[in-house]
């Protein structure tokens, strides 16, 4: 039976192949979505203090931020870039599993994920995840919470608007337009928690920001985030 399945699995492969969804390249048989090659050569984030780092210290002044936290540092066209790319825009959909799962896998050592009760992924606003077809944020997020043991809450963030394209503002201003995007949906078991808001890829954090300032607004409660990826912004790194 053994040969029987190994022998249809490389007939499939032959006439549909699966290819990386890092790289591009065929995958081999025993390989799922990324590549053996891929996964070593993730561009992981280098700097792991969580509690001070340069994004955190700009926010000084939000003093529920307890960490902030990402697995990989997102350049354009690099195997992290590629990898959220294919989850967000060929819907491959199993792909946020895998990424939330390796995050917590690849970070459980260090003290990001501590105390955390509570993942609340970044919503979208009906119309986008209707055109979408899933929340990229929340599949990421279920991944981590199979691994963490914790639930995700998605009903306590609502997105009232998208923002539009952010590349023209200064960060000032970008960080001005994050004001009004959410709303809280509900506070009742989760005030006085610790939560930690969940994203695909940050860049100069507008979007995060946003949501924390709404979460804030909970009392006596910790909150922390998590972005798959940092993009790179020289003036934040």
């Amino acid at each position: 039976m053994p040969f029987i399945h190994n022998s249809y699995e490389s007939v499939k492969d032959l006439l549909f192949p699966r290819l990386c969804c890092g790289c591009g390249e065929r995958l081999s048989i025993g390989e799922r979505l990324v590549c053996a090659h891929c996964q070593t050569t993730l561009p992981l984030e280098p700097n792991r203090d969580w509690s001070f780092n340069r994004r955190k210290t700009l926010w000084h002044d939000h003093d529920r931020l307890m960490r902030m936290g990402a697995l990989t540092r997102y350049e354009r066209g690099n195997v992290a870039s590629e990898i959220i790319r294919n989850l967000k825009f060929h819907r491959h959909y199993e792909l946020g599993d895998w990424m939330g799962r390796t995050a917590v896998q690849l970070l459980r050592d260090t003290d990001l994920f501590d105390g955390v009760e509570f993942l609340v992924p970044i919503p979208l606003t009906a119309r986008r995840q209707r055109s979408r077809g899933f929340n990229q944020a929340a599949s990421i997020a279920q991944g981590m919470a199979a691994e963490l043991c914790i639930p995700v809450r998605t009903d306590i963030l609502k997105r009232l608007r998208d923002r539009e394209s952010q590349t023209h503002f200064a960060l000032a201003q970008r960080l001005d337009n994050a004001d009004h995007v959410f709303s809280l949906l509900s506070d009742s078991d989760v005030a006085g928690h610790h939560l930690m808001i969940v994203d695909d890829v940050m860049t100069t954090g507008t979007t995060m920001l946003g949501a924390l300032s709404v979460l804030e607004a909970l009392p006596d409660t910790q909150i922390s985030t998590f972005a798959w990826a940092w993009a790179y912004v020289p003036a934040l790194t």
